[in-house]
């Protein structure tokens, strides 16, 4: 599959078989893309949860090609009152569908939800998703939480996408404990260096997990790898 990482926690999946998969869209006040909500075109997006700096592109995403919107019930409900998109499929923590491209499992994120006008957004989601030859676990905006623990005994994950940022989510080292419950073969890292709580030491970060063990994948804005 490839990868592509447009910054903070805005990345896409371009599956072996075709499918191109867009989770939480963040471009017009993201500082580390040129990209914007018109020049992606995902068969799917998913969204962990509805807060501005992963929420504030889905509408114009959503007008363009009429993709699948999966995300928790509240949502799904809400793009469909407010956007009009009737090309939704719900998922509550510890859901679970099966699509043609591939399973999709709704798992716990210690975090909160809110729309940007302040009205509730549901609970904060995770996903793990088994694309055939790769599993993937975006662990959305949390800090590690004992259920990972599950993930890790479930699921043989070959990415976990992780935030390090701290903050508002796990750190660095909140990280590398979710990493060694989950037990991934690489962990890339997410939601940091977009606002000045978010600063983070990448090189820290890289050492730290390689000191224990981890293969890491920091990716520049933009950037898209083969993994």
């Amino acid at each position: 599959m490839d990868l592509t990482y447009f910054g903070h926690s805005t990345f896409q999946i371009d599956t072996d078989e075709g499918t191109t998969l867009l989770f939480d869209p963040f471009f017009e006040e993201n500082p580390h893309t040129e990209t914007t909500a018109d020049d992606v075109a995902p068969d799917v997006v998913l969204q962990t949860h509805a807060h501005f700096d992963h929420f504030s592109d889905t509408e114009a995403v959503l007008a363009g090609d009429d993709p699948l919107f999966i995300s928790n019930f509240e949502i799904t409900q809400y793009v469909g009152q407010e956007y009009g998109h009737e090309s939704v499929q719900p998922l509550n923590e510890g859901g679970s569908v099966d699509l043609d491209w591939g399973y999709v499992e709704s798992v716990h994120a210690r975090h909160s939800s809110s729309f940007p006008d302040g009205s509730y957004g549901g609970v904060p989601l995770g996903f793990v998703l088994d694309l055939g030859d790769d599993v993937v676990y975006n662990a959305g905006d949390t800090a590690p939480f004992a259920e990972m623990q599950w993930i890790g005994d479930l699921w043989e994950v070959d990415v976990m996408l992780a935030p390090i940022g701290d903050v508002f989510t796990m750190g660095i080292y909140g990280a590398l404990h979710a990493a060694e419950m989950v037990n991934p073969d690489l962990v890339v890292p997410l939601h940091y260096d977009t606002f000045p709580p978010l600063e983070t030491d990448l090189d820290h970060f890289v050492e730290t997990f390689e000191d224990a063990g981890y293969d890491t994948k920091v990716f520049e804005a933009d950037e898209t790898a083969t993994l």
